[in-house]
């Protein structure tokens, strides 16, 4: 009895069918990914956008049967799409692909950084999936993004270790400030045009966000440390709400608090950046203020910004 599933079975005819019907879909698969590849490509729709890239983030292109041995890694589509996405807003010019010769392999640099930062995405081989944006000289991971989980999330230590100390002496501080914008822009495109769920984290700019230090119950020292250097740097720190934390006033309306944001049961110390136009962060406090980026670094063991656990953990 001739049972398609047992080569053993087959006559030689068969077997030959069977050869013959495995190449023609190994085949077809190289077919679909081309197509895949045409739209991330070229299309200007950002569903179909969007689509390819979720498509080709886990996409398998060799079989038993047909292999191809010139791909690039599926990590490589990720970028592609951030730039096709940065290109649909008219924003291609900030970043800069590059192919390596004689090896299929993306890396991109940010405009105004230059070749002092070359960028990649690593995947996250962990049940969390999805993968990270890093700098690969310092192997810094900047955020981390989830296509199929609609999930984009900053990482504040990385952000403050590669963009506020590394490259604090070398890069100006606005040009760091236009390479940050350019992934802050990324982000937000997400949230706005598929609804992601987005961290802004250290970046986040709204009056409403409490960015939580790392020390829960911060020793006092830490705010009587930042009185000093503010009054040596002609700034008034006063008193926060409630006689709880304390409060500084920056130039043009910017004003910077530290307070327990729960006055009953567990502290959680968190700091909050309030501006009129909502266009100020805590990453630009460091950025334009080198007393408060000083204090943050010298306390970062108790004030480093949170990231979220489950992705940075």
């Amino acid at each position: 009895m001739i049972n398609e599933n047992d080569p053993s079975t087959l006559t030689t005819s068969g077997r030959l069918l069977n050869y013959n019907e495995a190449i023609k879909s190994g085949l077809e698969t190289g077919l679909k990914f081309t197509q895949l590849m045409d739209q991330l490509i070229k299309t200007t729709d950002p569903d179909e956008l969007v689509s390819a890239a979720t498509q080709l983030a886990d996409f398998e292109l060799d079989s038993d049967y047909v292999t191809f041995p010139h791909q690039y890694s599926n990590s490589d589509y990720y970028l592609l799409f951030m730039s096709r996405m940065l290109e649909l807003h008219d924003q291609g010019k900030h970043v800069i692909l590059q192919s390596r010769d004689h090896h299929e392999e993306l890396t991109q640099q940010l405009t105004p950084l230059g070749d002092r930062g070359t960028f990649n995405f690593r995947i996250e081989t962990s049940e969390n999936g999805g993968v990270f944006y890093r700098e690969r000289a310092t192997g810094q991971s900047l955020f981390y993004l989830n296509l199929e989980r609609k999930m984009f999330r900053f990482n504040s230590h990385a952000l403050t270790q590669l963009f506020i100390i590394d490259l604090h002496d070398t890069v100006p501080a606005e040009t760091v400030k236009a390479s940050v914008q350019i992934l802050f822009d990324f982000a937000r495109y997400l949230k706005e045009d598929y609804g992601y769920s987005v961290d802004f984290n250290i970046l986040d700019m709204a009056n409403r966000q409490n960015y939580a230090v790392r020390s829960a119950d911060l020793p006092a020292g830490v705010v009587d440390r930042l009185f000093v250097t503010a009054a040596q740097n002609d700034y008034m720190l006063t008193n926060g709400v409630n006689g709880n934390g304390a409060e500084i006033a920056l130039d043009k309306n910017v004003v910077v608090d530290i307070f327990n944001n729960q006055l009953e049961g567990q502290p959680e110390w968190v700091i909050t950046v309030h501006d009129d136009a909502q266009q100020v962060s805590w990453f630009d406090v460091l950025l334009q203020y080198p007393f408060m980026r000083d204090w943050y670094l010298e306390n970062l063991n108790d004030l480093e910004i949170q990231s979220d656990p489950l992705i940075f953990g």
